[in-house]
């Protein structure tokens, strides 16, 4: 009879202590899922079509607009001006970057699409 006990009671243990295991697995597993998606990414844009400090501006303005980004600022003009992005890519998207690059009016002509990114 008190084998049963004895046996019982390390099984009992045995089960505790896996479920518990099981659990802070499953914790850890959770916050290192969370602090990939909520890391920010950032990404060099090139735009070929900007002509001037206006448009650097327009450009700016138009990615910081799109959800999830940060930071949006110029590192190099010219002809193939750079971008650097600041995202969060659980948010945003860099096609959703792209877009909001190619879909900036220009500052002369507010009709024209005049901006487009090189890959």
């Amino acid at each position: 009879m008190q084998f049963i006990k004895l046996s019982l009671l390390v099984l009992g243990m045995f089960f505790l202590g896996t479920t518990s295991i099981q659990a802070q697995t499953r914790a850890a597993t959770a916050e290192t899922t969370t602090e990939v998606a909520t890391t920010p990414k950032t990404i060099k844009v090139k735009v070929k079509g900007v002509g001037c400090a206006r448009d650097l501006q327009a450009i700016s303005t138009s990615v910081a607009k799109v959800d999830g980004v940060s930071i949006c600022e110029t590192l190099k003009k010219g002809a193939t001006t750079t971008f650097s992005v600041t995202y969060n890519p659980s948010i945003a998207t860099e096609k959703a970057i792209y877009s909001a690059v190619e879909d900036t009016p220009g500052c002369s002509n507010q009709t024209a699409r005049p901006y487009k990114v090189k890959m």
